[in-house]
């Protein structure tokens, strides 16, 4: 399947790029981390524009995205349709480079391309934001017409610290904050059970299958597989932060 028509089908429709309830504790503590001695940042990804509106101390904000559709909601920011992977402007232009809840999704080669753009054009830091110590398995859904199965939110990797410490070579990482509320990990033998035999998957109503285009509307029938699993994860399940926002200083 060629990808490129799916994404941009599916970054161009409305709610895959905005701020969640989420995410509200999220961004106060990722604009915190921003560096006070900066005079213009860039926003890789920046969907609608939430997380630099607020942003006023700041005299130069761009925001760069892929989708036409987030960026007709952007106001107060220079914008910028484009790839992450092709950023259009000179090396070392901005101080500092934002890129929030992005690179989890970016297939492989665009991934690679990214970090690369966003290291050229970076003149000082780099700061992200990317969900922490995520099972992606967690969070697969299964369409209900072709049977594929993906991330409903269409995640394609994990990070944890060290992963962190190693992805943008010519930076530092200088410091990290954990956010949002206690990500719980089912068992993975508990996780087949579910699916196995209450055939339970997640869903979520932007969740738009890859392969066929599919969005289903409603979510999955429970089971009483289904119900007692989620019982018994209460007291089996694991904990840990949602999100990682991490901020890096050129070397």
């Amino acid at each position: 399947m060629n990808k490129a028509p799916f994404y941009r089908q599916f970054y161009e429709q409305a709610g895959s790029w905005s701020e969640n309830v989420d995410s509200e504790e999220r961004i106060p503590a990722t604009l915190a981390m921003i560096p006070k001695n900066i005079n213009s940042i860039l926003d890789v990804g920046c969907g609608d524009g939430t997380f630099l509106s607020s942003v006023d101390s700041i005299p130069f904000k761009a925001g760069l995205d892929f989708s036409f559709t987030a960026l007709s909601y952007v106001k107060m920011l220079q914008k910028i349709q484009a790839s992450s992977d092709a950023i259009p402007f000179k090396k070392n232009t901005f101080d500092c480079i934002v890129s929030t809840e992005v690179l989890e999704h970016l297939p492989p080669d665009i991934y690679d391309a990214s970090l690369h753009e966003i290291q050229r054009v970076a003149k000082r830091y780099i700061l992200i934001s990317v969900p922490f110590l995520e099972d992606l398995a967690q969070k697969q859904t299964r369409c209900s017409q072709c049977g594929f199965i993906f991330h409903m939110f269409l995640h394609l990797r994990s990070f944890d610290i060290s992963k962190l410490e190693k992805i943008f070579p010519s930076y530092s990482l200088r410091e990290y904050q954990f956010s949002g509320p206690k990500e719980r990990t089912f068992p993975k033998w508990l996780l087949k059970i579910r699916r196995k035999y209450g055939r339970r998957w997640e869903w979520d109503k932007d969740a738009m299958c890859p392969k066929c285009g599919y969005k289903s509307e409603q979510p999955p029938k429970r089971s009483v597989v289904s119900v007692f699993t989620t019982l018994l994860a209460g007291l089996a399940k694991k904990r840990h932060p949602k999100w990682a926002s991490v901020l890096y200083e050129k070397k």
